[in-house]
């Protein structure tokens, strides 16, 4: 766990003590990193015509201002036939092409071949975990000089992506990170990402003795699209579901940070391209608000084709998640995303909580839900807000105070444009309207 490369490459992303400003007061310190997640079965894109494909994409990567990217390494498609390893060739093409543009790979290894199972289903464990051995091995072993992470498996708390018991998954990521670890000693393990917070999976994981076996502890959310469940609803007055998890990996493991390295929201039926575009908004200010999550990864670059001849897994929103439309037209969220990462990426966050407080111009019998979020960036000192109502009422106005003076207030709009918001006051945001589910985005320069 303490080797070189995983100290170089993750511990950033770590949680640690700081100081806010002059304030006297300890604050946690986030340091937050965002990426983006494409799958590129051999199928549809090892081809050369696909690594052009694929080129598009990494292009887009980069002008989201990203430098890391998660991918899927099927091993049903680098290991059709037992001991029989095709695509390699391609792969390291596809490699060597995120190498030039700059971009980090994230790999999950996933999905059984036919071959190593039982019946025949990918989402079975294997007969033989040797064989999933070999593969991790083998996989690890050609990449090890360009790719330091490697995530076993996905969704692996869900019926649908793992057909196995929890001790025969705990079998797959102790033979698994075996693997790793004989192939490459430095580099960090991962994982696979759950379908949401589960303190249970956790427990369980660390009850089969793998505490020692993963360093990274990666979740997925699907609020709004697949879970009927506000994304504002990860926060309670209680705490956070992420506290339960943060809480279980201090104690019973070693202290892993958590990611959320798949978060989405299609863009479908009544679900447009603004309402994408302020989920994105509304879920990145929450989920680093927890002071729990490291790493946020969007799912996913472009929308697949409905003629995709691979079908999905799933229903139809699988179609529409994109930040992008099938021919790489950015949708709205495309820029509130990309708004998000020039503010936040690589940044040392500082969340300031309680310390900014409002005061609503005229107060109904209903207590609104009002979020102020706010992020002071370590390396400039400059307040990263983002504002929303939630309800009761559909709009409302509100003055917001802040522990230090103002000197100047830039807005940005859902598609990133900047404009000045010159209503303030010494220490004071002034006339703040604020709508339902319009969440607004600041970056205050603090009167220092």
């Amino acid at each position: 766990m303490l080797a070189k490369r995983w100290i170089g490459a993750v511990v950033l992303l770590m949680v640690f003590a700081g100081f806010a400003g002059a304030s006297a007061q300890t604050r946690t310190v986030i340091p937050m990193v965002f990426s983006t997640n494409e799958d590129y079965d051999t199928s549809e894109y090892a081809t050369a015509q696909g690594l052009k494909e694929v080129e598009k994409d990494f292009q887009l990567v980069k002008e989201l201002g990203l430098d890391r990217l998660r991918v899927s390494f099927s091993w049903a498609n680098y290991e059709p036939l037992k001991g029989r390893f095709a695509n390699l060739d391609w792969l390291h093409q596809f490699v060597d092409l995120a190498d030039e543009y700059g971009i980090t790979l994230m790999p999950y290894l996933c999905y059984a071949p036919g071959w190593a199972t039982t019946n025949g289903q990918w989402y079975d464990p294997p007969v033989d975990y040797e064989d999933w051995y070999d593969f991790v091995f083998t996989m690890v072993s050609e990449f090890k000089d360009q790719i330091h992470s490697w995530e076993l498996w996905n969704e692996q708390d869900h019926y649908m992506w793992w057909s196995g018991s929890l001790d025969e998954f705990a079998e797959l990521i102790r033979v698994g990170s075996q693997a790793v670890k004989d192939a490459d000693s430095d580099a960090t393990i991962i994982m696979g990402g759950l379908t949401g917070p589960d303190t249970g999976f956790l427990e369980a994981m660390f009850e089969a003795g793998l505490e020692d076996r993963f360093h990274i502890m990666p979740v997925h959310s699907y609020h709004e699209s697949w879970s009927s469940a506000a994304v504002e609803s990860y926060i309670k007055p209680w705490g956070t579901d992420f506290d339960y998890m943060a809480e279980v990996l201090a104690e019973q493991g070693r202290g892993q940070p958590i990611w959320l390295n798949e978060i989405g929201y299609p863009t479908i039926g009544e679900q447009t391209e603004y309402d994408q575009a302020s989920f994105i908004r509304r879920a990145v200010g929450t989920l680093i608000a927890t002071e729990k999550i490291s790493l946020i990864s969007w799912y996913e670059i472009k929308d697949l084709p409905q003629d995709f001849h691979l079908g999905v897994i799933g229903d139809s929103n699988n179609y529409h998640l994109g930040l992008t439309t099938v021919d790489r037209t950015p949708k709205l969220g495309f820029y509130t995303y990309q708004n998000i990462v020039s503010l936040l990426n690589h940044e040392n966050l500082i969340l300031w909580g309680d310390d900014i407080t409002f005061v609503e111009h005229e107060p109904g019998s209903q207590k609104q839900r009002i979020y102020l979020h706010g992020f002071e960036r370590e390396s400039d000192g400059h307040l990263i807000l983002f504002a929303w109502l939630y309800g009761p009422k559909k709009e409302t106005i509100v003055d917001v105070t802040l522990p230090e003076g103002v000197q100047s207030i830039t807005e940005y709009a859902l598609d990133g444009t900047p404009s000045v918001y010159s209503d303030f006051q010494e220490n004071q945001v002034l006339n703040l309207h604020l709508v339902q589910d319009g969440p607004r985005l600041f970056e205050i320069v603090l009167d220092r």
